[in-house]
């Protein structure tokens, strides 16, 4: 067989004896090979690529999410929400019960050590009336989240299977 490539079990890693079994299984897309098909068959959902590619040829996907935008909470959230918090005459776990969170969750956000996401953020402008969300500029702007912060190709170490 010259010129084919040897594929692997993405379970085991054990070499593939023809094709596999393509299956969705907890969520990924993945081929493994007869013995842990047998294991894992009543979970997995056979996978038809055929299929699924003339699905996305007829009905391509449309998405609302801007794409020239990003947006991030302000660094000094946990001043902005301690004040607006007293400033109402609320105490934390009347926050959290308006939220539907923890009351440790309104103090870890006031010290600082957890950072809101963004719809934790949103639901916190709406309660609190404060303004926690900014716009990161981009495209031919710069900005300082382009170019200096670390990503995962900074900080991965990749590892070849032999």
């Amino acid at each position: 067989m010259l010129g084919s490539a040897v594929k692997y079990c993405d379970l085991c890693g054990a070499p593939l004896r023809g094709k596999g079994h393509t299956v969705v299984y907890e969520g990924g897309i993945i081929t493994v090979c007869d013995s842990c098909y047998s294991r894992i068959a009543k979970f997995a959902k056979p996978y038809n690529l055929e299929r699924t590619t003339q699905k996305t040829q007829q009905r391509p996907r449309q998405t609302n999410k801007t794409v020239d935008k990003e947006l991030m909470v302000v660094d000094d959230y946990p001043t902005i929400i301690k004040n607006a918090r007293e400033r109402l005459g609320m105490t934390q776990k009347d926050l959290a019960d308006k939220l539907k969170v923890s009351e440790g969750v309104i103090k870890r956000f006031e010290a600082g050590k957890l950072r809101p996401t963004l719809e934790q953020a949103r639901e916190l402008e709406r309660v609190l009336g404060v303004k926690l969300i900014f716009e990161v500029p981009s495209g031919g702007e710069q900005s300082k989240y382009s170019r200096d912060a670390l990503t995962l190709g900074d900080v991965a170490v990749v590892r070849e299977r032999k």
